[in-house]
């Protein structure tokens, strides 16, 4: 029976018999205390609803439909038509009503009810079979609370540490039943009440595939409804989205959305979205609109970030820039997540040879990180091939640094693999790939050519994550100069310099006049990407100056001089967010007091301390 909030006018609607005796016991310990609206004047006093009453009659109710006070025990039990049927809307008087009421004969009775009810059970003081029966199903049902605990649970952890529940063999055997059942198992070697369950017949088997999406499903209701009582309660959401590969190699998107809450910054994860058939920026942006409608946050954009690829993915127009379109607040920030260089590098991926390129450095990562008997041979070499960190592709930029100062020695590897007997047949072709590779005129020409770039990029990057905040203009200063140096890049002299390298690190390489032509275009390609990418990526940059106020090392700059042209661009950015004055005074206090001169996060945690 579905109910809405006032319990009052869903029991005079539906009558108390429609209630089942649980149900009852619910009510019994849940009397509603709504605030009601019964101002009424009496010649030149306003009469008014009193709050207190509650405490005062403790069987005073009331509903907000009907706005009517009622007696919650004749309501129940019926009692006073007056108060159980019509309500009293009269507050004139109403102590004199109410206590006249409170000695009544039939809310004596109905009170009596009230109290006694739950306590002994007719039904079951006329049968004990029916008692013992009654208490034999409670515990049964604890124990399928517990069982079904112990099953979300275990759910939630394979999840978590990103386990699969099948493990990496689909076939279920007596040795090998899946990391689920198996992790159940284990359990149960202490919990009698796990062992009990798995040797049972039960129809309810929570070990089954169908029953293990369906808890998956559940915990993923549960979770949504989390982030969404959260979202409806902050006012700012910041949305970050990147693009990632799953098991079976199609493409798709993640979408995170980060916000604060209870003075605590929140990243929850939304969800893995498909785009392996269209990864236009028109695609992409629809998929993000719909989450950004789905989950109620329009008016709450005011930042989007995105790794290269998702920029990318529109050669008129991008994703920011439809979003932006659509929430004029929503600003493009560049994430201390993403590097630069790997930015740069995904977000050339329309570019065939790039995407080429980035596969040949992942099979480098991969030949050597997944035996170690092969990583063993690196470090008797005395280095190491970059290990994977936070993101997927984060070893990309140094993998192709550690290949270039490494070349020979990855060079007198791969083959020795090739010529020893006593390696497995896997790895000698993957070594004899690699090798290939080393001796490829155009990925050493693309080792060259990235770490060039990457002398650029790599100082932009190291810039905004010391100065983004203390001087954003430095910042900006360091991105221009960037990309003028990239448009600088483009010219033939490039392409010499960079085969001039290639061959120092191998010189059986030979770059014929067509070579060079086409490397030249390839080059061309790939710096015009890397300009827009830059372009579009900073494209928010200048208008964050306003974050400088937050720099600490300012502060007894700005107890002399107000920075009021911050201020005036904050509320541009966000008209109507910020009481300026108050904001304005706020900050005169934190400048007067030495004490405050504190980093962003201290000084939030010291004012949330102080509230």
């Amino acid at each position: 029976m579905e109910s809405s909030t006032d319990v009052i006018n869903d029991i005079l609607s539906n009558g108390i018999h429609s209630y089942s005796y649980e149900h009852k016991l619910v009510l019994k310990k849940n009397r509603p205390m709504p605030v009601l609206n019964l101002d009424v004047m009496d010649g030149k006093t306003l009469r008014k609803f009193q709050f207190s009453w509650y405490s005062k009659y403790f069987w005073l109710t009331g509903s907000q439909t009907k706005n009517r006070l009622y007696c919650y025990f004749c309501l129940l039990f019926g009692g006073e038509k007056k108060w159980c049927e019509e309500g009293v809307t009269g507050v004139k008087n109403f102590d004199r009503t109410a206590s006249k009421h409170a000695i009544s004969e039939k809310h004596l009775v109905c009170q009596e009810k009230f109290q006694l009810f739950g306590q002994n059970r007719i039904d079951h003081i006329a049968s004990e079979g029916k008692r013992l029966a009654a208490l034999k199903y409670n515990e049964q049902v604890g124990n399928n609370r517990r069982i079904l605990s112990r099953l979300i649970q275990v759910v939630c952890y394979l999840g978590k540490q990103e386990i699969p529940f099948c493990g990496h063999n689909a076939s279920v055997t007596p040795i090998n039943k899946g990391n689920y059942l198996e992790l159940l198992n284990l359990l149960s070697q202490e919990e009698q009440l796990i062992k009990d369950y798995l040797s049972s017949n039960s129809s309810f088997k929570g070990t089954s595939h169908d029953i293990q999406n369906d808890l998956i499903f559940c915990i993923t209701e549960v979770v949504n409804m989390q982030i969404m009582n959260e979202l409806n309660k902050v006012k700012f959401v910041s949305v970050q989205v990147d693009e990632t590969k799953d098991v079976s190699c199609k493409s798709q998107i993640s979408i995170i959305f980060r916000y604060v809450i209870d003075n605590n910054i929140e990243e929850r994860f939304i969800g893995f979205f498909d785009v392996s058939i269209d990864k236009t920026a028109f695609e992409l942006s629809n998929i993000l609109l719909d989450q950004i409608e789905k989950w109620n946050i329009r008016d709450k954009i005011i930042c989007q970030t995105y790794d290269g690829s998702a920029v990318m993915a529109g050669k008129v127009i991008s994703v920011p820039g439809i979003i932006k379109n659509t929430y004029p607040n929503a600003m493009f920030i560049h994430s201390y997540a993403h590097h630069l260089n790997l930015i740069f590098l995904h977000g050339s991926k329309t570019i065939k040879d790039v995407r080429l390129f980035i596969s040949d450095l992942k099979m480098f990562h991969a030949f050597f990180s997944e035996s170690p008997k092969r990583s063993e041979l690196l470090r008797v070499k005395w280095f190491k091939q970059p290990e994977n960190c936070d993101t997927s592709w984060n070893f990309h930029s140094r993998a192709a640094a550690t290949i270039s100062a490494n070349f020979t020695e990855l060079k007198k590897v791969t083959l020795r693999v090739t010529e020893e007997e006593d390696w497995d047949p896997m790895s000698i072709c993957l070594a004899n790939s690699l090798f290939n590779k080393l001796s490829n005129f155009k990925f050493v020409y693309l080792i060259c050519l990235f770490n060039k770039i990457s002398m650029f990029s790599d100082h932009v990057f190291l810039t905004l994550q010391e100065k983004c905040i203390v001087d954003v203009q430095a910042c900006i200063k360091e991105i221009i100069n960037m990309s003028t140096q990239l448009t600088f890049m483009r010219n033939e002299q490039t392409v010499v310099t960079c085969s001039k390298f290639a061959v120092e690190l191998n010189s059986e390489l030979e770059y014929s006049d067509k070579d060079v032509r086409d490397l030249e275009y390839l080059t061309y390609k790939i710096l015009d990407s890397i300009i827009t990418q830059t372009n579009v990526r900073f494209q928010d940059f200048e208008l964050l100056q306003f974050v400088e106020i937050t720099n600490n090392k300012a502060f007894k700059d700005y107890k002399k001089c107000f920075p009021i042209e911050k201020l005036i661009q904050l509320e541009k950015n966000f008209p109507s967010v910020f009481d300026l004055e108050r904001l304005k005074n706020e900050l005169t206090i934190i400048f007067d007091d030495r004490g405050k001169y504190l980093p962003p996060k201290d000084l939030l945690n010291y004012i949330i301390k102080g509230l």
